[in-house]
Order: structure tokens, then C-alpha cells, then sequence
């Protein structure tokens, strides 16, 4: 578990413990200034740049279709605007259907975080309670943790629901999480490994990326802020490009380790052609399943981090409309002795 995780969860089991947290305390620790729009623009132009690798590397496959055969050609065109809608906007329609937690507050909005917050828990309880009623062959979650979710659910004991929800998250998500990096992380390994054509590996280096994030949000109910998506389409895109440059790093490497083997190549000239080839591959796909696990990792701390951010939240002592308005009515009272006094002063 990474340092800051771990820190955080410290934090949280303390803050749980005392029961006492002041806004100006979280938002000391825990919340940063960001400007939403900016955040928003550039999640954006990353989404975009996604969308337009992949739309380079399918116009470059039709081309080479084309140049084997016209007909060719024309079916991929019809072909690749299938997979561009089915690879690329649904998968990104799906996760900006999905909601964040608002864990970045202030005094302005931190009342209305805590209430949707709420909300949203008790959708994503709904939502595991129902997949699991209503989908056959839905292992993720347990029968056990779906029991307790669907009681706190029927008692409206929203303490006993967090308390549910997180148990799921740590055991049956996180299996479940682990298992589908590393799924995701074979295909695009393998793949990468057979295909040798820097066109089709950087496409499915993307697709199985901004796949597996998509997968990742629905398995956890929520998606993270949109800061932190922003990271993750900025490592998928960093990835397409290392997936791009990939096959001339690695030839080289085999050429080095062929050159090395000496009188045996020479012999078997055979030989080196198929173990520059197979170490060719084998590297390909072992850096791009790497950096698909880096991804899926990333993907599964940010939203860890957001649904502990969340329950900290909701530890926060907040000043009842009571206070807020004796308060205000105290501030108005100093400010009119402020002006009376002024005023008779000027007048003497």
C-alpha cells in the first residue's frame, strides 16, 4: 500500500476515533485549491487527444487495406467507425455518466458535499445490491457484504452502511479490482506481443486502457474527480506514445543480444532471425502489460483515496443553522454599534 494511502487511512481511523473534525482542519489537510474549470478544460483536451490516437491508427490500418485492395478499404472504413464508437465513446460516455465524491470543500459547499456524498453511498449500495440480485455469474461481490449493505439499507442506518461499504471495498472490490488489472494486463501483453505492428499495438495499448478504467469505475460505483481522471487519461495517452515508439527500442535490443550470440548466429543464421523476433516480442509485451497494471493501479488509488476522502468528510463538525444564524446576528449587532458609534462621532 503506497505511504500517502496508508497516511490517509491513519488519519481517518484517528479522526473516526475522536469523532471531532473542524472544517478549517480538513480543509488544512485535505483540501487543495483547484480551479474547476481549468481542471474540467483540460480533462477535455485529454479525452480528446485519446480519441485522436485512436482515430490516427484506424486511419492508418483503412490505408493499408486500401493499398491491398479497394474493397478492402471500404470495409474498414466501416469497420474501424465501429470500432471507434464501441472502443472510444461509449467507454467515455460510461464514465462520465459515473458521479465523484465531492471531497473538495470549503464553508460554501461543505454541507451540500456531506448530503450528496450521502447519496451517492447509498446509490452505489443500491446499484451492488441489485447486480447482484439481478445479474447471474456477478462474483465481485459476496453474499455476505450484500446481506449487510441490503440491512443498512432496509434500517436507513447510514453508519452501518459506511461500515458495510468499506468492508466491501477492502476485501471483495479489491480482489476483484486486482484480478481485472491483471486480466487486462495479459490481453494487452499478449497482443502486443503477437501483432508486431507499432500501428495495432499503440490501438489496443489505448482501447484496453481506457477499458479498463471504465471497468474499474463501474466496479467501484463512482468515478474519481475530475483532477484525478485527468491523470489517468494523461498516463493512457503517455503510454499510446511509449506503445508507438516501442518496437524500435526493442528491435534494437535484439539486434544487440543476436550480435552477441557470434559464431552461433553464424552457423544458424536461422536462428537469429527468430530470437531477434522472440525478444522482440516478449519485450513488447511485457512494458505494455506493465504499464497497463501502472494504470490500473493508478486508477485504483485515486478512487480509494476519494472514498476515504468522502468518509473523512463526514466526520467534520458543522455549525447548525441555529449557530450559523445567532452568529450572523451577533456580527450584525457589532457592525451597527460600529456605525451608530461613527455616526455620533461625526456628528460631535
Amino acid at each position: 500500500m503506497p505511504k500517502n494511502e496508508v497516511a490517509l487511512r491513519q488519519n481517518e481511523k484517528v479522526e473516526k476515533e475522536s469523532g471531532k473534525l473542524t472544517l478549517e482542519e480538513y480543509q488544512k489537510k485535505y483540501s487543495k485549491p483547484v480551479n474547476e474549470k481549468v481542471a474540467k478544460t483540460f480533462l477535455f483536451v485529454f479525452a480528446a487527444a485519446i480519441g485522436i490516437i485512436i482515430f490516427f491508427c484506424l486511419f492508418l490500418i483503412v490505408l493499408r487495406l486500401f493499398e491491398l485492395h479497394q474493397i478492402a478499404g471500404y470495409v474498414g472504413i466501416g469497420v474501424a467507425v465501429l470500432i471507434f464508437i464501441f472502443v472510444y465513446i461509449v467507454p467515455l460516455v460510461k464514465i462520465h455518466e459515473a458521479k465523484p465524491f465531492i471531497t473538495n470543500v470549503d464553508s460554501r459547499n461543505a454541507k451540500e458535499a456531506k448530503k450528496y456524498n450521502k447519496a451517492l453511498r447509498e446509490s452505489i449500495a443500491d446499484k451492488m445490491i441489485d447486480l447482484k440480485a439481478k445479474t447471474t455469474g456477478v462474483i465481485w461481490y459476496s453474499e455476505a457484504n450484500v446481506g449487510k449493505l441490503a440491512i443498512a439499507r432496509q434500517t436507513h442506518d447510514d453508519k452501518g452502511l459506511k461500515d458495510a461499504l468499506t468492508e466491501v471495498y477492502e476485501t471483495d472490490v479489491k480482489t476483484a479490482a486486482n484480478k481485472m488489472i491483471r486480466d487486462h494486463a495479459v490481453k494487452v501483453g499478449i497482443t502486443t506481443a503477437l501483432s508486431q505492428n507499432e500501428k495495432v499495438d499503440t490501438l489496443f495499448v489505448v482501447t484496453y486502457n481506457l477499458k479498463l478504467i471504465k471497468d474499474l469505475i463501474f466496479l467501484y460505483g463512482f468515478r474519481p474527480s475530475d483532477t484525478e481522471l485527468m491523470k489517468c487519461y494523461q498516463a493512457v495517452i503517455a503510454d499510446a506514445l511509449v506503445a508507438y515508439g516501442l518496437g524500435n527500442a526493442t528491435g534494437a535490443i535484439a539486434t544487440g543480444v543476436v550480435k552477441k550470440m557470434g559464431n552461433v548466429v553464424d552457423k544458424v543464421p536461422v536462428l537469429g532471425s527468430v530470437v531477434s523476433t522472440v525478444i522482440d516480442s516478449v519485450t513488447q509485451g511485457m512494458v505494455n502489460a506493465s504499464l497497463t497494471v501502472l494504470i490500473g493501479f493508478q486508477t485504483k488509488k485515486y478512487l480509494m483515496k476519494e472514498y476515504h476522502l468522502q468518509d473523512i468528510l463526514d466526520t467534520v463538525v458543522l455549525p447548525t443553522e441555529e449557530e450559523e444564524e445567532e452568529e450572523a446576528s451577533m456580527l450584525m449587532d457589532s457592525i451597527k454599534q460600529d456605525i451608530t458609534y461613527t455616526a455620533k462621532k461625526g456628528k460631535l
